[in-house]
């Protein structure tokens, strides 16, 4: 595949012809650790430091483009998170998790980005300092398996060299070796170069989803009824599609409920007894000792269904 963020990667032209790189002169950083200036000069300067680097000139082009936009991308949403902290520190909190965002709008609508490119840059954006603070994270292990599932280690490892190699600060070394320190630990958790690989799909659940601190647990196979969990915007067919194809079984629908008893999908006073509704309905087959298959049919915005049915020990297709 030939893709290309641009063919002209001077920082004029880049600069020029984007916002968000123009938005990036001018933002300060902590003089502490980025005694290089504003995100500008920092952003060039760690592109400039990747190119140099043995391993990113042995990528293959493909991943070299990819590395190279999650570089210029890394700190784009410190221009939206920069501020000062009540001790007169400059601090930008969320700007990975917001600039995941950015990056993904960015390269969906400016930029038009085969969707698996999308979906690296944007996680290498999002994780882009965990090899630096993983270790101070409350939950190490389960924070770099999580990570593993979503963006290649080997990768973030680089572009957290980069950006350490693109600062000046004191403590440059020190933040390698962490660097060098995260390697080993993703090579004894398994998940250098690949994502963690778990028992089963029940196994990783129940690790990300309950205290569990033993990614190879296989829990107990103890499920009731299988859950299809439809979601969708509003007339975008669901209905539509379970007659068609799913017409034999037994439907719980937020709306259904709603119509039943004569209640407007504008009373949200009345959302909680109809969410209690469905999971009294939920319960039904296993109470009854009716182990079958049942549709749960909810809109898009049906915020922890998923987790809520599982915990209900039903199994979610």
């Amino acid at each position: 595949m030939n893709w290309s963020f641009s063919e002209n990667k001077t920082w004029h032209y880049l600069s020029d012809t984007f916002s968000f790189i123009a938005d990036m002169s001018g933002v300060q950083q902590d003089p502490i650790h980025h005694a290089e200036g504003d995100v500008a000069t920092h952003t060039q300067m760690v592109l400039s430091a990747l190119e140099q680097l043995p391993e990113y000139q042995a990528l293959e082009k493909e991943e070299q483009e990819i590395f190279w936009v999650s570089a210029l991308l890394h700190d784009v949403e410190k221009r939206s998170t920069t501020r000062m902290d009540w001790d007169g520190r400059i601090i930008s909190p969320g700007h990975a998790r917001k600039g995941e965002l950015t990056a993904r709008q960015i390269l969906f609508q400016q930029v038009a980005t085969p969707f698996a490119i999308r979906e690296q840059v944007a996680a290498l954006v999002r994780f882009h300092g965990l090899p630096l603070w993983l270790m101070e994270k409350p939950e190490p292990q389960k924070a770099l398996l999580a990570a593993s599932l979503r963006v290649d280690t080997y990768l973030l490892a680089l572009l957290a060299k980069a950006d350490v190699l693109g600062r000046e600060c004191h403590d440059a070394q020190e933040l390698l070796e962490r660097i060098d320190l995260f390697e080993l630990y993703c090579r004894e958790q398994n998940c250098w170069r690949n994502a963690r690989q778990f028992p089963s799909s029940e196994a990783r659940f129940h690790y990300f989803s309950t205290e569990s601190e033993q990614p190879d647990y296989q829990p107990y196979d103890n499920y009731g009824s299988q859950v299809i969990l439809l979601c969708g915007l509003p007339g975008m067919g669901k209905d539509h599609f379970i007659r068609q194809y799913y017409s034999d079984r037994a439907v719980i629908s937020l709306d259904a409920i709603r119509r039943q008893h004569q209640i407007s999908p504008e009373d949200k006073n009345a959302t909680g007894w109809v969410v209690q509704q469905a999971k009294i309905s939920s319960y039904l087959p296993v109470t009854t000792r009716e182990l079958r298959l049942f549709i749960s049919n909810r809109g898009i915005n049906s915020g922890g269904s998923k987790i809520t049915i599982a915990n209900m020990s039903f199994r979610i297709k």
